[in-house]
């Protein structure tokens, strides 16, 4: 599987700070980002986030990424680490990008997605731009690298060949803070097909499942805490409580074992009903969304 990575925390070039709130036609930089990797069919993105603030989680709400918060102010390649450093396992490979260059196209991440090589850098007009993609075995070098020319120098460090992948699409180098040069590509983005978008909760006397409460599940047995989980999530803890409760109550039995913890939480077991759960729902999903879309194809 495939992850995505995104920064929004830290300097690019010039000490200039991320802006993930910054408009971009009619959504936010960093919802544009996430919007066209899930498109794409990136089903586990991370969001690196500047320090506790909370502005990222304000801007993506219900969309089911993770959020990482990084202590470092410097230079994007700390805040790269962050990132790496939680997905390193959970992944085959990751595609890296940045707030100030949200406008690479669906078709060009699904191209990377299929992309082989250790390191692979979409190139348009013979200029390098993101995302870029980098296989899980080459995160290692890149987190013990210490060099200062950021994470082109840990990929240089590498002494691995990069694989150049050419695209039609000025979007992999499209800075949203050039004035208006990248107005033709928002009107080209937002002019995209229709297409279905599809989110499927179980209800009771109210919806007690849905994907909020899958991702903390997953993130719950992932990480051995509910409070870890809420915290990549961007939840509280008293909200990611109520939601195994009412959980709980309409499947009539518990979704997690706990140990007392204090102010940490304890730890936090998902039970085999609670595995069960996830897995037909998974499955449920995934067929229906195949089905709805061979629909929606009918019908438009």
């Amino acid at each position: 599987m495939t992850a995505a990575l995104i920064i929004a925390a830290g300097q690019t070039g010039g000490a200039r700070r991320f802006e993930p709130e910054k408009e971009v036609g009619t959504l936010s930089a960093l919802k544009r980002s996430v919007l066209t990797f899930q498109m794409a069919g990136v089903e586990r993105i991370a969001v690196v986030c500047d320090g506790e603030e909370d502005r990222a989680e304000k801007l993506i709400p219900h969309m089911n990424v993770v959020f990482l918060h990084s202590s470092h102010t410097g230079e994007m390649l700390e805040s790269i680490k962050t990132g790496l450093s939680y997905l390193q396992d959970k992944c085959s490979a990751v595609l890296i990008s940045h707030t100030d260059v949200p406008l690479f196209s669906v078709e060009t991440v699904k191209r990377l997605l299929e992309a082989e090589g250790e390191i692979c850098v979409p190139v348009c007009g013979g200029r390098g731009g993101h995302p870029i993609r980098l296989s899980a075995g080459q995160i290692p070098g890149v987190l013990g690298y210490d060099g200062p020319d950021g994470l082109a120098g840990a990929i240089r460090a590498a002494g691995v060949e990069k694989t150049r992948l050419e695209v039609d699409d000025e979007g992999i180098l499209a800075n949203v803070r050039d004035g208006r040069k990248y107005e033709h590509l928002i009107s080209g983005y937002e002019k995209q097909g229709l297409r279905p978008g599809f989110r499927f909760q179980l209800l009771g006397d109210r919806p007690f499942y849905g994907p909020g409460a899958h991702q903390l599940l997953h993130l719950t047995e992932e990480t051995g805490s509910l409070m870890d989980a809420c915290r990549l999530m961007g939840i509280s803890y008293s909200k990611g409580r109520k939601i195994i409760s009412n959980l709980e109550r309409h499947m009539d039995c518990p979704v997690l074992e706990r140990t007392r913890g204090g102010k940490s939480g304890g730890a936090s077991t998902v039970t085999e009903a609670g595995k069960a759960l996830m897995e037909t729902y998974g499955a449920f999903c995934q067929e229906a969304e195949e089905y709805l879309t061979q629909l929606f194809s009918k019908y438009f």
